[in-house]
């Protein structure tokens, strides 16, 4: 029985070359050819098929894996941003409670220095009526003698006896 197959020339010239190199006939070849295809170990190629099974499904976990670690880096990428913002809100807090710091601590020295001043008169004030009171104690050990009697003390004393004092 004969099988007729139509090769290209490309074909053609590579089973005309090996057939050479071997020292036989293109149709001893070819012969061959079919002869090794169809008595080969099938067991490599049931092997080769289930490696690239297993390197699919390797491929396919990575894949989901490399998935889901987008996802993770992205939900962290997002609670950078949050951060980041909590952040700035945080630093703006600051800057404006050091500000209001900055503010009551020059009114805190203008009332220090108020109060100073408030202290000071009243010391200048305390010395003052210390002052004042000093001279009326002298002016009334002067003028005491030299006034009358009360009338309860004239009545105390008969009239005639204060005289004589």
């Amino acid at each position: 029985m004969r099988i007729y197959a139509e090769p290209d020339d490309l074909i053609l010239s590579e089973i005309e070359r090996v057939a050479i190199e071997k020292g036989v006939t293109k149709k001893q070849l070819v012969l061959e050819a079919i002869d090794f295809y169809l008595h080969q170990d099938r067991s490599d190629l049931d092997q080769a098929l289930k490696d690239r099974d297993q390197a699919r499904s390797d491929a396919d976990q990575r894949w989901k894996e490399a998935n889901q670690i987008k996802g993770e880096l992205n939900q962290a990428k997002r609670d950078l941003e949050a951060a980041r913002s909590r952040e700035d809100q945080l630093r703006s807090e600051v800057e404006q409670a050091r500000s209001e710091k900055d503010q009551a601590s020059s009114e805190a020295v203008g009332l220090r220095r108020e109060l100073e001043h408030h202290k000071d008169t009243l010391r200048l004030k305390d010395d003052e009526i210390s002052f004042l009171r000093g001279h009326v104690a002298q002016l009334s050990e002067k003028i005491t003698p030299a006034l009358p009697p009360g009338q309860e003390e004239a009545k105390a004393k008969h009239w005639w006896k204060f005289w004589r004092r």
